[in-house]
Formats: C-alpha cells, structure tokens, sequence
C-alpha cells in the first residue's frame, strides 16, 4: 500500500481485477450501497441533507470499490501510483460543473479524480483542480460515497483544460 503523504500522482491505470486480471471494471464509490439506504430509511429526506452538510471538501485517499465486468468479483484497493511516462509536464485544469437538478437538489455530491475525492459540490456549482497524470478517471458520488453508474475517462494534454458538466450522468 501506499502512504498517503507520498502519494503524489494517483492513476487508476493498472487496476486489474485481483480473480481473473481483467481491467473491465465498474466503479462502485467509496461507501455502501447498503449503509446508504439504511439511513434513508431511518432518518429519511433530513437525514440525508444533514449527513450531506457534514461531508468534508479535504482531498481524501480512500479505498475504491470495483466489480469486474467479465468475472462480477467485488473487490477494492487505492489507486496506483502513475508511471513517468503517464506525467505530464504541466498540469492540467479540470472544471466540473454540477448542472442544477431539482430531484436531489439538496444533497451534495463527492467528485474523485482518479480515486482522490477532489471536493464536495452543491446543486448548480463548480468545482476547479488539476491533473498532473496523462490518463484520467473521473467518478461522482452521493454523500454516503456510492457511485453514479458511469465514470468519465479522459486524456489530459499538458497545461490543457478540460470542462466537465454532470447531472446524474456525464454530458459530453
């Protein structure tokens, strides 16, 4: 594993399944499924805003959960560190851009790059980072860390911008 002060540029190419090495794989967040509708059903629509209000904006190194589109293995592991060849030069800037929804308005949302939570955004807002990695894997979930179905994979170029719009889904 790697230590999170010496962690520098995260990459999620080479995540191989650990059953059959296959890297066709769904992201599935950082949180569970289950926790998530527990506490929907517990605390309902005011649990969920309040636990939303509590998520932190700091970059985080958590532990991404995966399963394998070819064997359906779940497993999880933090991101590997980018080979010299994946650096860039200079970095990229990412804008992402939370498009406003009614249907969970109120709920904040968690943007990862390439499995480091980058911040927390709100309904309507943006968001700006960098990239210093060539390839890029960008995944949203909601408070409880469980990931929207698709994730948004790009090739930055050096000193490039890339802008991002999401709701619910990415939009090209």
């Amino acid at each position: 594993m790697t230590d999170e002060k010496t962690f520098k540029n995260p990459t999620l190419v080479g995540i191989k399944c650990p059953n059959c090495g296959s890297e066709n794989y769904r992201i599935e967040g950082t949180g569970s499924a289950g926790a998530s509708v527990g506490k929907q059903l517990l605390f309902g629509a005011v649990g969920n805003i309040v636990s939303s209000s509590r998520s932190k904006d700091d970059f985080e190194l958590k532990p991404v959960k995966y399963r394998c589109l070819d064997c359906k293995n779940k497993y999880e592991t933090i991101p590997n560190e980018a080979s010299d060849d994946e650096i860039l030069k200079k970095p990229c800037t990412i804008t992402f851009e939370r498009l406003s929804s009614f249907i969970g308005g109120a709920v904040r949302q968690q943007v990862f790059l390439n499995g480091i939570k980058m911040g927390t955004i709100k309904n309507g807002s943006k968001i700006t980072f960098e990239t210093n990695t060539r390839t890029n894997v960008i995944f949203v979930t909601d408070h409880h860390g469980v990931a929207f179905k698709e994730h948004y994979t790009f090739m930055a170029e050096d000193g490039g911008e890339e802008y991002i719009k999401f709701k619910k889904k990415f939009i090209k």
